[in-house]
């Protein structure tokens, strides 16, 4: 194969895969902060607190590891023991992707076999952190429920700051 020809697959193959690692990461960074959040309502917040009281502990826990809010959230009783496991499995996966992946997975630029792997791999930490953000979805749907609010309330409210983000992405 000439050269050229070799590039553009190596090129290809570079991509897909940091097409993946993105991906794999942009689902991590959401779990982080959903799961910081999730852990403050039901563990730190406090009925009557107020908006800035509660924006700032959810600052707080998300400014700590990902590692930290698992421990936090397991320690208060959050999740089951078999969830807990899920989550550390997934916390291991994202520090070999944020700290190792890169040396451990050269060859996947130059072997479709070994491309194939890693995608595999970043395939499935994203479709675990998706699971993950639909369980922290449901538990805290039914805890607001269960503290009187209404899922149209969180609707309502919930467009009103997709909204907000949105407008200041167009500033």
């Amino acid at each position: 194969m000439s050269t050229l020809a070799q590039q553009l697959e190596n090129a290809e193959r570079l991509g897909t895969v940091t097409q993946n690692v993105g991906f794999a990461l942009w689902q991590l960074q959401e779990l982080e902060g959903i799961a910081a959040q999730y852990f403050v309502l039901l563990a730190q917040a406090k009925k009557g607190m107020g908006l800035a009281e509660g924006n700032a502990l959810v600052e707080k826990a998300q400014a700590k590891t990902f590692g930290t809010t698992l421990h936090q959230i397991a320690k208060a009783g959050l999740i089951s023991p078999g969830l807990e496991e899920r989550f550390a499995k997934l916390l291991a996966e994202r520090n070999w992707l944020v700290h190792r992946s890169r040396a451990e997975s050269r060859s996947a630029i130059h072997s479709d076999k070994a491309m194939t792997i890693l995608v595999g791999r970043l395939e499935a930490m994203a479709d675990e952190a998706l699971a993950l953000l639909k369980y922290i979805d449901v538990e805290t749907s039914s805890f607001v429920q269960k503290h009187g609010v209404s899922m149209q309330y969180v609707e309502k409210v919930s467009k009103q700051l997709l909204e907000q983000w949105h407008a200041a992405d167009a500033l």
